[in-house]
Formats: structure tokens, C-alpha cells, sequence
């Protein structure tokens, strides 16, 4: 006895003497760690709601919520990592039993209970990492559509070989214990309890047995702190902070609005970068750049591959993989951290460099990556600061984007078409005896205002569903309105390609016509709808941002609840018609908007047998589309629509509905290409309508109902905190009219090579043809409108909706141009309008609106007509590369 007590105080003493080097190499590798993350920029936003933060954390570790996609991966994750959690605990122990074999936690190795508990964990570890090991070797890691692709193989191998030898450490020290003294329980021991009857009574082997465990333990504190870019040890420790200091606090993921642009943890907008004379800090461009919360993710990174096995351009051929991503970040970070001085801190993207401009620009913004990610990394977000720096600092995109800049800046829509062309669609409806009532013009009250969009102004095919939509909520008996010319483009193409300045100059503009358009109209009741998913985001998700507060909805959340309440009927098809249909997720309404089951209920409600892509709901294959890919060309592996259409045609589908008009033009792109007999593409809205059809014809119009607004009363002085960013901003003097400033740290971008001709989109598709307003005859208007008539340059203008001084734009500007385009056709002979003194004023805008934007009074019909409209100058430029004139005509910048 007295050998084997001298014995276990040895291998208790080299136990002790071989740990302190190795805690203190951990530790000093975590404060490494911690400088690394907290020399980032701020990030705001991240500590706010701290219990919801701690209950998120707690149900989302606790109960694996992010891995149950993989059922038994999740359940074999859960053991091994509450093995590695509570483990620890038993991990310890070891240095109390290499001294004592006989001894213990003083009050816990007395309980049956914990016995047990370390006995399930010790078996769960081991049957857990053996599963792991089988489902990392299963999926074949060295072929490119692995998820283990390019994962460090041997760092994972390394830290599983360690729990699993840990995970029999556990049962080896409780076999020895009861072979030694007996006292084991049928169930509190219940493997461990038989592998005792292999082993010898040794009390010198019990401390053996711990110390071996406790070594094991010391050999991989030392290797991992010698590996800071060892995310599949790191995130063991790492992944509780940053799931902690997610985006959003009750859990949802990052998906939806693209945070602001942030400098130096304040975010900048064109109204900050007047009044500031700090050079701001455009975006991420190297590690310093980066935020605190970017450094975070990147190290916390388990390199699972979830996100990458999702990845429509990874699975494309692209050289974009989201986790290769993340990887080479955290590796620049590690390689030169930003707190050290006298470092060269190279760019990150670029040629050679960590990330390369071809893996940057393949991102499609689907949101998969995240929706994936078990510990909650916002690759979009970095993706888009990313983006932000290449544009706004470098001047460095991919050429396509110049052509979508400057349409955008200069036409307010990607295709360069005319302002005055966004109401053509209203003008060819109406010839077709299509009601389409404009707000200001027709109708002064709504209870929906129905935004178009570019696509559903411009594209054929989208100009169907805007069609199908008009009929449906006259058919229903459903009060809404169009802005009709008086739109411009949500900007979330520019957004998304990194040109934040034009987005918010883009954003600014519709957010002042529309708190005009809603003026008076309480919360609650300020209800736009629109059959763009991207619309819809960045309407619903973005501009709350910049004080335009709406309650946006998706053309087939509101189709379905008038079918729900009998104001739409379909007619179901008979068993013998029904068409076997397939339904694509957009990506901007399903994951990013949580859309999924009202266009699916609208598809079963005509009757028609709907047949589920495997890829679909949050695991939905994106078109291709997003991301400003649209406008770019697919240069690189196979094209991401066809890869879909494949999918969509092996499913039997003689028909394939959508709900986004850019994925209604890549899947029919697709669709031609993958197949000689493909299925129709329709949007949903396109299907519900030809089900209501009785003998080809509309059902009688439902009754509308008053719209009944209860507007508070107005305040006559708003406090300054209330005022809308805009109108700050428009208050201020600014040269030829244009309300935006033009810092010199903000280049235009223009030093990319020259697009080639028409607009690249992917598949080659062309912009939507144009329909020249000159060449539509005269539409009829409503009875109550009187007939056309020419205004004088003098009459009210009700666009642009950019708000300017009055001072810039003073009647007596340009005249305009007496071109046969805009002149009124000589068979209207319409009446002269009268002065403008004659017309009855304008209700002035509330405080917090500026006036410039205040929509025309409905009285005055002399604007309603687009040929009748006065000139109108071209919408201002954030950054134009060659500025308008102020006072230029439609017809001149067209």
C-alpha cells in the first residue's frame, strides 16, 4: 500500500508539472484570440436584448435547433459536444484521482446520479465521434461537391481522434475503480460495470489511467493554441459568443435587409458625409477594416461545409465556395492580426490575394450559406462589405455594373429605359379596358398601393403578372393605386452590387414619395404590395432604415387571403386537366422572407397537382438571379438557372410557377436550354387568374368598399428627432438641384472596362423591348378625368420624386422640347388647360416631408396623361460621372 500511494503521488506530481506549461501555452493562445477579435472596428447593435440573446443562445446549443436539418448528425453532435461540455467536469477529476485512485468530487462521487450521467456521456461521446468519423469519410472529402471539401482533414481528424480516446478515458477510470473496489450499480454503471471484469484490481492502475487522460488533454491544449486558425477545435470555445452576438437577437438569421454601411461604429449615409470631416471608411478592404463581430464569425468558423454543400455557385463550378471564404479570411487574420503594429497589411481582395474578384462577384445573395450555418456566421453581410469597398474605394466591379450604374442613376431603372415609359404598361391596359388607377391622378384614398417595379413596368413576361394582379383586385373588389411613372427602382441592385450611395440616393427618393403618397395615413394602414421578392425586401427590411415605415406584402400573401375570404374563387380543374405543377422558391421571399406556403395554397386551390422539387422551401436552389447577378454575365462554369431548370424538368412538370420576376426570366431561360419540350414558367398570380375565368371572362367585380382613413391630427411643428432624413437633407443648398453630396472619397465608378452592347444578364438575356410612348395612341381615362391636355412648364410637378429647392427648378428652366414623341396626338384635339393660378392648391406636406415631393392634387387633369406631362429634369446623381443640366427635358436625357 504504501508503494502504490508513493506511486499515484508521482503520477499525480508529473501530471501537475506537465500541465502548467500547457495551460499556460492555452492561455496564452485565448488572450491572442481576444486580441484579435476586439482589434476590430465596432459593431453596432450587438448587445442589445441581452436576456433574448442568453435564452436564443441557451435553446439554440441546448437543443441543437440549427443542426436538426441532419437528424442523426445532430443527435450525434449533441453527445459529443455535451461530452466535450460536461466532460470537463469528469476531465478535471483526473488530477484528484492520479493522488487518490480512490477518490473524487467530494460530494458528486457519491451519487449514482452522476455516475450515470458521466457513464451516458462517455458512451454518447464515443458511439457520437465514431458516427462523425463515418459521415466525414462517407461523403468522399476529396471530390469537389463533398462539404468537407477543403476542409482542414487532418486538424479534424487530430481533435476527433482526442474525444474519442477522452470518451474511453472516462469508462477506462470507472472500469478500474469498480474492478478495484467493487461498489458499481447495475444501471448507474451499466457498460463500465462489465468492462471491470477485464481489468485487474490495481489502485496504481486507476492513476495511470488518469494520467493518460490527463496527458491527452495536455497534447491538445498545446496543439490547438499552437493552430489559431483550427476552427474545428475553436468553435468549441468561440461558438457560444457568437451565437450570443448574432445579428438578431431572438434568434432569426441574418438574412432579409444588408445592415448599413458602418464607420468607425456609426452608419453613414449621404447626409453623415456632408457633415462629417472624417474620412470615412468604405467597407472592408483589409483586416483592419474589418469589424470586430466579421473576426468573430471568421474564427468561430467549424468548417462543417454546411453552407458550401448549398451553394448554387459552388455547385456551378464557381470558384465561390462560402466556407473556402470564411477560411481565407480567418487566415489573413491570424497571419497578420490588426493589433499588430508595423505590419504590412495587404488588400484582401484581389488577384492572388486571399480573395479573388471572380470569387467575390459569384455571390448570388441567396442566403443559404446562412440559413445553414450552425453557429450563425453572416456571410452576406461580409460579402457585401466587402463589395462596398471594391466599389465605393477601388472603383474595381466586374463591367456589366458600369452600364447598371449609370441606368440607375440616370433613368431610376436597370435597363436605361425612359421615366416616362414606366406607365406605358397603365396606357396598353387601359386600351385593353383594364382599370388601372393611378394615385393623384384617378384616386386620392387606397387601402393598398400597388408598387410594379422595374420588371413588372418594363418586362414582358412580369408585365403579365402586373396585369394578372390589376384584375385580381378589381375582380376581388380591392381599393388600391399605382404610382405608375412616378416609381423608381428600390435600389436593391446597387445595394447588392456594393454601391451603397446610390442605393440610399435611390432609396430617398421613392421614401419621399411615398411618405407622400401615405401622408395622413395612420400605422397599421400604410399597405403596399408587390410582386417583386426584392421589392418587397428591401421595401419591408431596408428602408425602415432611412424612416420609410411600411407594412409591405407579396402579391400571393394577399391573393391568398382574398381567396380565403371568397373574394376570389377558382375553379379547380377536373382530375382529367389537372396539370402536374412545380413551384421555385425565391430566394428573397422564401429564406430571406419566410414566404413559403402562400403560393403553394393559391397552386392547390386551382386544382392543380403540385409536385415538390427536392430542392426546395430554406433548401431552395437559387435561379441565379440575385445578388445584382442579374445584370452580370455567367461567364464561369455551368449557369446556375440551368442547373434549376434541370431540376424543375425532371419532376414531370408541365408547368413551372414563380413568384419573382427576375426567376420567371432565368427559369424560362433555362428551361429552353435543357429542354426541347419545356414546361411554361407562370407566376402564381398568372395561374389564379385563368382559374376564375368563367367561359374566358372575369367574374362579376366584387363591390368595393369605402376606404375609411382615420388620419391623425398634424402637427404643426415636429420635433427636429422626427424629421425624415430626407428632408435634412434636401433642406440643405446644394448645386443644380441635386440634393446628394459629392465627396471626393467617393469615386464614381467608371474605371471598369466597357460592357459589352445590350444589358448582360445571365443567359444572355436582352433588356425588355422598348415600346416608345410616341407610338401608343391616346387612352382613354376614367370619366371623371378630363381630356389630355399640354401643361405649361409652369403647372405643378409631381416627378421626380427627389425633393430640390424651389430655387433650382424656377418656371422659367428650359422649355421643353416640342418633339412628336410627347406632342398629343391632332385627333384629341385637347382643350387648352388654364393657368396654373386657376388650380386649386395643393395641400401642403406635412413637416417631415419634403415639398418638392408632394404628389399633384387629383383635381388638375392636365398631368394625369403621360403625353400631357410637363418636362421633367432627369433624376439627380449621386456621383455622376456627367452631370445633367438642371431643367433638361425626358426627351433630352432619353
Amino acid at each position: 500500500m504504501p508503494f502504490t500511494a508513493s506511486v499515484s503521488t508521482i503520477l499525480g506530481v508529473v501530471g501537475i508539472v506537465l500541465s502548467i506549461p500547457a495551460w499556460l501555452y492555452f492561455a496564452r493562445a485565448v488572450y491572442r484570440i481576444f486580441r484579435l477579435i476586439s482589434a476590430g472596428q465596432p459593431s453596432p447593435n450587438r448587445t442589445n436584448r441581452p436576456l433574448t440573446r442568453l435564452k436564443t443562445t441557451v435553446v439554440e446549443i441546448l437543443f441543437h435547433t440549427e443542426l436538426l436539418r441532419k437528424p442523426a448528425v445532430a443527435v450525434a453532435h449533441w453527445f459529443v459536444m455535451m461530452g466535450f461540455v460536461l466532460g470537463a467536469v469528469v476531465w478535471f477529476e483526473a488530477y484528484i484521482q492520479t493522488f487518490n485512485p480512490a477518490g473524487g468530487w467530494p460530494v458528486l462521487s457519491h451519487l449514482r446520479v452522476y455516475h450515470f450521467v458521466e457513464e451516458v456521456l462517455a458512451v454518447g461521446t464515443i458511439l457520437g465521434i465514431c458516427f462523425l468519423f463515418a459521415v466525414r469519410f462517407s461523403t468522399h472529402y476529396r471530390r469537389k461537391l463533398s462539404r468537407f471539401y477543403g476542409s482542414n482533414m487532418r486538424a479534424a481528424l487530430f481533435v476527433e481522434s482526442v474525444i474519442l480516446l477522452e470518451g474511453l478515458g472516462m469508462l477506462a477510470v470507472k472500469a478500474g475503480k469498480i474492478a478495484t473496489y467493487g461498489d458499481g450499480s447495475r444501471w448507474a454503471d451499466f457498460l463500465s460495470i462489465h468492462l471491470a471484469k477485464l481489468l485487474p484490481a490495481s489502485p496504481t492502475l486507476i492513476s495511470v489511467f488518469a494520467l493518460i487522460k490527463l496527458l491527452i488533454g495536455m497534447v491538445w491544449l498545446i496543439v490547438v493554441a499552437r493552430n489559431l486558425n483550427w476552427g474545428v477545435a475553436w468553435h468549441r470555445f468561440l461558438a457560444f459568443f457568437n451565437i450570443f452576438f448574432r445579428r438578431e437577437p431572438d434568434g432569426e438569421k441574418a438574412l432579409g435587409k444588408l445592415p448599413p454601411l458602418i464607420s468607425h461604429g456609426e452608419a453613414v449615409t449621404l447626409e453623415s458625409l456632408e457633415e462629417s470631416d472624417e474620412e470615412p471608411q468604405l467597407g472592408v478592404g483589409t483586416v483592419t477594416d474589418a469589424s470586430w463581430k466579421m473576426l468573430l464569425d471568421v474564427t468561430s468558423c467549424t468548417e462543417c461545409g454546411r453552407c458550401q454543400e448549398q451553394c448554387p455557385a459552388w455547385h456551378t463550378d464557381k470558384p465561390l465556395s462560402p466556407k473556402l471564404l470564411v477560411q481565407g479570411l480567418r487566415d489573413a487574420a491570424v497571419e497578420k492580426p490588426a493589433y499588430l503594429a508595423d505590419v504590412d497589411v495587404l488588400k484582401l481582395v484581389g488577384a492572388g490575394l486571399t480573395v479573388e474578384p471572380d470569387v467575390l462577384w459569384s455571390c448570388t445573395n441567396c442566403g443559404a450559406c446562412v440559413e445553414q450555418c450552425p453557429v450563425d456566421i453572416e456571410h452576406i453581410d461580409h460579402i457585401a462589405n466587402l463589395r462596398r469597398y471594391q466599389v465605393l474605394a477601388e472603383s474595381e466591379f466586374p463591367s456589366e455594373l458600369t452600364s447598371l450604374f449609370k441606368n440607375l442613376e440616370v433613368k431610376g431603372n436597370p435597363w436605361g429605359r425612359g421615366r416616362a415609359e414606366r406607365r406605358s404598361w397603365v396606357d396598353e391596359a387601359r386600351r385593353d379596358g383594364i382599370e388601372v388607377p393611378i394615385l393623384g391622378t384617378d384616386v386620392t384614398d387606397f387601402e393598398y398601393l400597388f408598387w410594379v417595379g422595374c420588371a413588372g413596368a418594363f418586362d414582358d413576361a412580369a408585365k403579365r403578372t402586373t396585369r394578372a394582379v390589376v384584375e385580381l383586385l378589381h375582380t376581388a373588389g380591392v381599393n388600391f393605386a399605382v404610382l405608375a411613372h412616378n416609381e423608381t427602382c428600390t435600389g436593391d441592385p446597387a445595394r447588392r452590387a456594393g454601391n451603397e450611395f446610390l442605393f440610399q440616393q435611390l432609396a430617398l427618393e421613392n421614401i419621399a414619395t411615398l411618405n407622400d403618397a401615405f401622408d395622413g395615413y395612420p400605422k397599421g394602414q400604410r399597405k403596399i404590395i408587390t410582386t417583386c421578392p426584392h421589392c418587397l425586401n428591401t421595401l419591408r427590411n431596408e428602408y425602415p432604415d432611412f424612416d420609410g415605415h411600411y407594412d409591405v406584402f407579396h402579391h400571393t400573401q394577399l391573393l391568398n387571403r382574398l381567396v380565403q375570404e371568397k373574394l376570389l374563387t377558382p375553379i379547380p380543374r377536373s382530375p382529367e386537366n389537372r396539370k402536374p405543377i412545380t413551384y421555385h422558391d425565391p430566394c428573397f421571399l422564401g429564406r430571406h422572407n419566410k414566404v413559403f406556403d402562400p403560393p403553394r395554397e393559391l397552386i392547390e386551390a386551382t386544382g392543380a397537382n403540385l409536385t415538390e422539387m427536392p430542392r426546395n422551401k430554406n433548401e431552395g436552389f437559387c435561379c441565379g438571379a440575385g445578388g445584382a447577378r442579374m445584370f452580370m454575365e455567367e461567364k464561369l462554369g455551368t449557369r446556375i438557372n440551368e442547373n434549376r431548370a434541370a431540376e424543375a424538368t425532371a419532376t414531370g412538370a408541365a408547368e413551372v410557377a414563380v413568384g419573382c420576376p427576375f426567376c420567371n426570366t432565368m427559369l424560362t431561360s433555362g428551361l429552353k436550354t435543357v429542354s426541347d419540350t419545356a414546361p411554361q414558367v407562370k407566376d402564381v398570380a398568372q395561374m389564379l387568374r385563368d382559374s376564375i375565368l368563367i367561359d374566358g371572362n372575369l367574374p362579376t367585380p366584387q363591390p368595393k368598399k369605402p376606404v375609411s382613413i382615420t388620419r391623425p391630427p398634424k402637427k404643426p411643428n415636429p420635433p427636429q428627432s422626427a424629421e425624415n432624413i430626407r428632408t435634412a437633407s434636401a433642406a440643405k443648398p446644394a448645386a443644380s438641384g441635386v440634393s446628394a453630396p459629392k465627396p471626393p472619397a467617393i469615386p464614381m465608378p467608371g474605371p471598369a472596362a466597357v460592357p459589352p452592347p445590350g444589358v448582360a444578364t445571365p443567359g444572355g438575356a436582352q433588356p425588355p423591348a422598348a415600346t416608345p410612348p410616341a407610338v401608343v395612341p391616346p387612352v382613354a381615362t376614367p370619366p371623371t378625368a378630363a381630356p389630355p391636355a399640354v401643361a405649361p412648364p409652369t403647372a405643378p410637378v409631381a416627378f421626380p420624386p427627389v425633393p430640390a429647392p424651389p430655387a433650382v427648378a424656377p418656371p422659367t428652366a428650359s422649355p421643353p422640347t416640342a418633339t412628336p414623341p410627347t406632342a398629343a396626338p391632332p385627333a384629341a384635339a385637347p382643350p387648352v388647360a388654364g393657368p396654373p393660378a386657376a388650380t386649386p392648391p395643393v395641400p401642403a406636406p406635412p413637416a417631415a416631408s419634403p415639398p418638392a415631393a408632394t404628389p399633384p392634387s387629383p383635381t388638375p387633369p392636365a398631368v394625369a396623361p403621360p403625353t400631357a406631362s410637363p418636362p421633367t429634369a432627369a433624376p439627380p446623381v449621386a456621383t455622376p460621372p456627367t452631370p445633367t443640366p438642371p431643367g433638361q427635358s425626358p426627351e433630352e436625357s432619353d
